[in-house]
């Protein structure tokens, strides 16, 4: 009897092996963070290649750098709280899987942005951004009914990019910067030992699976900005992909009272893993039109390459077979527009709509990433302190849609489903201020 539960248990543990290959896909088609600037979340992020009126040009389009004066620092945090709510089942080869629905699925997050630049002539300026442009939390209760495919994801990923600016004539700069990156991941599922005799299933008798990975890449990006007239601008901007190689280590929790035989295993041993991880390329094309002295119109597109996406490929240290899961991503489109209402030469109101597309189909999105397309709706305010600081907040609210999802993963001779529905929603708020000197 016991030498039969081993063999249901091992058969069990490469799911948790695999862990690594559910970090790559969190990071790959998680949450694009686009919170880089509290004015331009108040437009939506419309306009933001083109507006190049405030230190988040130099992550947007560094190009826009040409039309800032003076020396400045200046950074913004950001407080983003999502929810997403479960409902639905999971079952272990056809049975019910006891459980919750998990809770908020999705934590909040805290994402901040520092800027430096250098008015080094009238033509040439040089600037430094620490960025966040991607992130991802979400913890499900430990008894949630989806604890075998998804337990916590931890999905950081920063960026370092020095930048330059050249203004080639009176109506046309030229931008780039090196994109200096570092990916860091720790994703968590519950082990199912519900097949050893001693353990009757449920939460108590699981084990934890857990794999941390971490790579440094580098990439750059290029923008343009052209001034057709002193009031209208187009920027457009291309930030290039960054290749990771997510090299981690895989650890477990067993439940006690797990005979010793069981927890022993070569299977339950601590494992080297890594995947390969190529973060996509994004154009973005903005516009700034000033209609009167006091409105403006701005508008963005931006086109994100998720469709490089086909497969993630686990390699263990071990000389185990590869673990391949297909991606079935496609490429997005983000479009937003709004007005900025200049109320007077230190006062300015932004408001903003966006449609932000989901890079996943409903048969190929996951517990750990249960995204969807999102409306955007928009608002902000600016105020100039003094000649030398600039305060500026802004807030959006997100209307996600229905995400469904039936989810299925494989381990051994058991198969878990997943399958649901997740209702949800996005509040983000955000604050910045900037420093002349």
């Amino acid at each position: 009897m016991v030498g039969s539960a081993y063999r249901k248990a091992c058969l069990g543990v490469p799911a948790a092996l695999v862990l690594l290959g559910g970090v790559e896909q969190a990071l790959a088609a998680g949450f694009q963070l686009r919170e880089q600037s509290s004015e331009g979340l108040g437009n939506a992020f419309a306009g933001s290649a083109a507006k190049a009126y405030n230190l988040s040009t130099i992550f947007y389009n560094p190009a826009g750098m040409t039309r800032l004066q003076g020396n400045q620092v200046g950074g913004s945090t950001t407080w983003i709280a999502p929810v997403a709510k479960f409902s639905g089942q999971a079952t272990r080869n056809g049975a019910t899987i006891s459980g919750g629905m998990g809770g908020d699925g999705i934590d909040d997050a805290a994402v901040g942005a520092t800027y430096m630049f250098w008015d080094y002539a009238q033509d040439l300026k040089f600037g430094l951004a620490f960025t966040a442009p991607f992130g991802l939390r979400s913890n499900y209760d430990h008894d949630w009914v989806g604890r075998y495919i998804n337990r916590k994801s931890s999905i950081t990923n920063l960026n370092l990019s020095p930048s330059v600016a050249y203004r080639i004539n009176d109506k046309l700069s030229i931008g780039g910067a090196v994109q200096i990156g570092y990916a860091s991941a720790t994703l968590s599922q519950a082990i199912d030992f519900s097949g050893i005799p001693a353990f009757l299933g449920g939460p108590r008798s699981d084990g934890l699976g857990t794999v941390n990975g971490n790579d440094w890449g580098i990439g750059g990006d290029i923008g343009f900005l052209y001034e057709l007239s002193p009031t209208t601008r187009i920027g457009v901007n291309w930030r290039s992909q960054i290749s990771y190689k997510l090299s981690g280590t895989a650890k477990f929790e067993v439940p006690s009272g797990l005979p010793a035989v069981l927890a022993a295993s070569p299977s339950l041993r601590f494992a080297n893993a890594s995947a390969e991880f190529t973060s996509p390329d994004t154009v973005a094309i903005g516009l700034y039109h000033e209609l009167t002295p006091q409105w403006a119109f701005v508008a963005d597109v931006d086109w994100t390459n998720w469709s490089t996406f086909k497969e993630i490929r686990i390699q263990y240290a071990d000389g185990r077979a590869d673990k391949v899961t297909p991606m079935n991503w496609h490429d997005t489109w983000f479009f937003s527009a709004g007005l900025i209402y200049k109320v007077d030469d230190r006062q300015s109101i932004q408001i903003g709509a966006a449609y932000d597309q989901s890079a996943t189909d409903d048969e190929d999105r996951t517990a750990g990433i249960p995204e969807t397309s999102r409306l955007w709706l928009a608002g902000g305010y600016s105020y100039n302190l003094g000649p030398n600081q600039s305060l500026s907040l802004g807030y959006a609210h997100l209307f996600a849609e229905k995400a469904p999802i039936d989810q299925t993963v494989v381990s051994g001779t058991t198969t878990y489903t997943l399958t649901g529905e997740y209702e949800g929603h996005v509040d983000i708020f955000s604050a910045s201020f900037v420093m002349k000197f």
